[in-house]
């Protein structure tokens, strides 16, 4: 489960489904959007153990690009100290696959300044 907004994804902790409540399912013939599918593809670079918590798409200098910030924690107890800035590229809006650009783990004295396109 996540949340979008403009161009930013939150992930929410999984919850369990009530039993008496289906589970949501799309329309016949609707896709999902670009975003999601790129959600999807960047979980996909992932550890298993690992876990988004932000993912923002940001501004890129090449027109066709499509990048991506993700703040990322391992899900296991006592892992807050293993968070990571990853830099997620796309070559395109519709790529099938993302590339990653950057890997830049956070320790307890990390300052990050992000200026100009990210």
């Amino acid at each position: 489960s996540f949340v979008m907004v403009k161009g930013a994804a939150l992930l929410l902790p999984a919850e369990e489904p009530l039993a008496a409540e289906p589970p949501l399912a799309a329309p016949p013939g609707q896709a999902p959007g670009r975003q999601e599918q790129h959600l999807q593809l960047m979980m996909q670079l992932l550890r298993p153990q690992d876990a988004i918590r932000l993912a923002v798409r940001l501004e890129s200098a090449r027109p066709r690009r499509v990048r991506y910030l993700l703040v990322v924690r391992p899900e296991e107890a006592g892992a807050e100290g293993q968070t990571a800035l990853l830099g997620v590229d796309f070559a395109h809006e519709g790529a099938a696959r993302c590339t990653l650009g950057m890997v830049l783990p956070l320790w307890s004295d990390t300052q990050v300044f992000l200026d100009g396109d990210g």
